[in-house]
């Protein structure tokens, strides 16, 4: 977990709970952010339950990022989207502007197919499930994310799946780069 105050709003990071985030103590926050993994299966049940208790948190805003243990929104994205409540903003190649802060998302989960297109703003925090190539991967990360991110430059790079490099944080070329695993709590 991690927590950082950005043009005067406090946001709070979070990835990988698998399960267990009924565990975390989220303290209030402007903006929560869950970069994926939500799950271990994936299935509706696990979905509906993390999507109870995320609505429930005392905080403004909210996004959801979902990862590769999310599979609900692979399998069936319909189904997936309709269980979403209306408080919770699902990000997904798109972006959101909260407070003056760009919000920007990749369904990097954890790779890239295809190269993205560009957004036509700047990016303050680029959110995705799996982390660009070279950067806290362990040799599994993106290539065509790092390329995505060596072209945008946002400020913030943040991403979990990685649970061995969970909290771990890199400055590289200008871009903050935090992978905001929160595993370790959730077990």
């Amino acid at each position: 977990m991690k927590h950082l105050f950005y043009k005067e709003s406090q946001i709070t990071l979070i990835s990988d709970t698998h399960g267990g985030h009924r565990r975390l103590d989220i303290p209030f926050s402007d903006i929560l952010i869950h970069c994926g993994d939500a799950c271990n299966g994936g299935n509706l049940e696990e979905l509906a339950d993390f999507f109870s208790w995320f609505t429930e948190l005392p905080v403004r805003h909210k996004i959801f990022i979902p990862g590769n243990h999310d599979l609900i929104f692979d399998l069936e994205p319909e189904l997936a989207h309709n269980l979403v409540p209306d408080n919770i903003n699902v990000l997904e190649n798109s972006g959101w502007l909260i407070e003056d802060i760009q919000f920007y998302s990749l369904a990097a989960r954890p790779w890239l197919h295809q190269f993205p297109e560009l957004p036509k703003h700047p990016i303050d925090f680029l959110l995705t499930h799996g982390p660009p190539y070279s950067i806290l991967d362990m040799g599994t990360g993106c290539k065509l994310l790092y390329e995505f991110v060596e072209k945008v430059k946002p400020t913030y790079h943040i991403f979990g799946h990685i649970h061995e490099r969970a909290e771990q944080e890199v400055l590289k070329d200008g871009v903050f780069f935090l992978n905001v695993g929160t595993q370790k709590y959730a077990e």
